[in-house]
């Protein structure tokens, strides 16, 4: 999706069930908001938008939605109660989180950005989470696909395919001696050992 400037575009599908209409939602900031509407006869409500909750709210309410049919959004936005990483940006005192309601009249909601994959208050609200681990945090997370089914109207399913990646991380500790005489391992690990003394250059070790 391009940059926001008002309004958002939509792909349209047909299958046995009828229309299935595909929303695409970049990741916007209130300057963003305010700023596409400047001007225009929605200039004022523009004007109250203050936080990012306010302003996806603003965006999704002047989206072209027809709820009698299905409706997927594609989003990039933080859901507040999320579970995040230490490798993804997070600002002060959650200025970017977005309520969950927000999306109520979507029948799936694909986001975007979290690494960790889960779901967000109900099953069709889900981030699809990273395909690869990107920090030592995600160690014991489970990367996986989502595979979405749409029947009619309101009967949406879902399962997931597990990812396995060529090189695992791992987090490693013991006495050097003991990490040495570990099996050889291309995974990425995390070595923190515990000798009482420093051993001389373990790091080129």
């Amino acid at each position: 999706a391009p940059v926001y400037e008002g309004k958002t575009e939509k792909v349209e599908f047909t299958d046995a069930y009828g229309k299935v209409c595909i929303h695409l939602l970049p990741f916007i900031k209130p300057a963003v908001v305010r700023h596409a509407f400047e001007g225009g006869e929605f200039e004022k409500e523009a004007e109250a938008v203050c936080d990012h909750q306010s302003a996806v709210k603003m965006a999704v309410s002047h989206m072209d939605i027809d709820t009698d049919v299905r409706n997927v959004l594609i989003a990039h936005q933080f859901v507040t109660g999320a579970m995040r990483c230490e490798s993804e940006e997070v600002s002060v005192g959650g200025l970017d989180n977005v309520d969950a309601s927000v999306f109520d009249g979507f029948d799936y909601v694909a986001l975007g950005h979290i690494h960790k994959p889960q779901k967000c208050t109900r099953d069709t609200l889900r981030y699809a989470g990273s395909l690869m681990k990107y920090s030592f945090s995600e160690v014991n997370q489970k990367k996986t696909v989502a595979v979405v089914e749409m029947g009619e109207k309101g009967e949406t399913q879902f399962h997931t395919v597990p990812l396995n990646a060529p090189h695992d991380m791992r987090l490693v500790e013991g006495l050097m001696d003991d990490v040495l005489a570990m099996p050889y391992s291309e995974d990425y690990v995390w070595v923190t050992l515990r000798d009482e003394l420093p051993p001389p250059d373990a790091r080129v070790t």
